[in-house]
């Protein structure tokens, strides 16, 4: 299915996390990206060898000539409101015929303009972030799976916990593993996962619950390990509710940690902000969510993941070092080829758990919880 991608005004590597994540994680191509202010210019001048080739024009309209056969959303305003001035866009897709994939909160399906279109031209909207399952309390059945689950953390938004799960579930089937990638947002989803639900569009209560179902069923299916996707931070003012939900509903065995580590202060605050929030250093994020997890499973942070994105790479090797000097933990850059560092880690901390003895998994303790 080609996808023609909407990125207004946003399309660069921190802008536009779902673009840039379905052009290098997704399961159909991208044929064009659509963005107004860099129109004429090639995605790979601004995300590297896996945007190379694919045109940036500054209309859906314009990008029809690719022949695309859906439209996708593929940024994420603070607050997900739909931008007035997308209309015109979104309207010539419909009237195409081609499906609509909104990440947004605002859901263009029951939009009366929007729906109508879709309706008259027999296109599908679909509303990534509509929640479809159950409500469902957690019932802590998550922290007996016979499965090694590893839920991403981070000290911020926006700070590698996607692509760090995306990279380490493809690592670790690259080594033969069953591994399962469960996505809780929007553009985990969009790109395909083995289980997923838009948790920040879910009533709080049932946010435990639905991740808990979702590493469940990945156990069900016979999937380990586990990499459950992260959301936020459980120190950001803004989305550490989400965060919380998240982390105890997954039920973690181990913990990964995403940093950008020249960051100084929390991103991702709605338009409004007025006050800079200082972000915490990474041994009081890592102390914290450790803290978060020790009365039902304990876990550990096993491997950092760190952001470094414009540093050369003498500054990422003195990054690296720092946070390992710091944190006792192993570090890397998965844009820089460091997931197999990070998987090792992430191994050969079950093995310290004992989970995994002389190469065979060993879930027998995990059983045992709470009996």
């Amino acid at each position: 299915m080609p996808l023609l991608v909407i990125a207004h005004d946003r399309f660069d590597p921190s802008g536009a996390k779902t673009a840039n994540a379905l052009i290098k994680y997704g399961r159909d191509p991208v044929v064009a990206v659509v963005d107004r202010q860099k129109a004429g210019r090639d995605a790979g001048e601004f995300l590297g060898p896996h945007g190379k080739g694919i045109p940036i024009v500054a209309s859906v309209a314009e990008g029809l000539r690719f022949q695309p056969t859906a439209v996708a959303i593929g940024i994420a305003p603070v607050g997900g409101a739909l931008p007035e001035h997308w209309r015109g866009d979104l309207r010539t897709a419909l009237g195409h015929g081609l499906p609509l994939i909104s990440g947004l909160h605002t859901f263009l399906g029951n939009d009366p303009e929007l729906a109508a279109l879709a309706s008259r031209h027999g296109a599908r909207i679909w509303d990534v972030r509509k929640h479809t399952r159950p409500h469902r309390i957690a019932t802590a059945e998550g922290a007996r799976v016979p499965a090694l689950v590893v839920t991403h953390v981070g000290t911020d938004c926006n700070s590698g916990k996607m692509t760090t799960a995306v990279e380490l579930t493809q690592e670790a089937r690259a080594r033969g593993l069953n591994a399962a990638f469960v996505a809780t947002g929007q553009t985990g989803i969009m790109i395909g996962c083995d289980a997923g639900a838009p948790i920040d569009a879910i009533v709080s209560d049932f946010v435990a619950g639905a991740v808990e179902e979702m590493v469940l069923e990945c156990a069900r299916r016979g999937f380990n390990p586990i990499f459950v996707e992260g959301q936020g931070s459980i120190t950001h003012p803004a989305y550490s509710g989400v965060t919380c939900g998240l982390l105890h509903g997954s039920f973690p065995d181990l913990l990964v940690m995403s940093d950008e580590p020249r960051r100084e202060y929390f991103g991702a605050f709605g338009p409004a902000a007025t006050v800079k929030v200082r972000k915490n250093s990474l041994p009081v994020e890592i102390d914290l969510n450790e803290r978060l997890t020790a009365p039902f499973t304990g876990a550990k942070v096993a491997a950092l993941s760190l952001v470094t994105r414009g540093l050369s790479d003498a500054d990422y090797q003195k990054e690296v070092e720092r946070a390992e000097r710091e944190t006792g933990v192993p570090a890397a850059d998965v844009f820089r080829g460091g997931r197999g560092k990070l998987l090792d880690a992430v191994l050969a901390a079950a093995e310290r758990q004992g989970f995994l003895r002389n190469g065979q998994w060993d879930f027998s303790r995990k059983l045992a919880r709470g009996q």
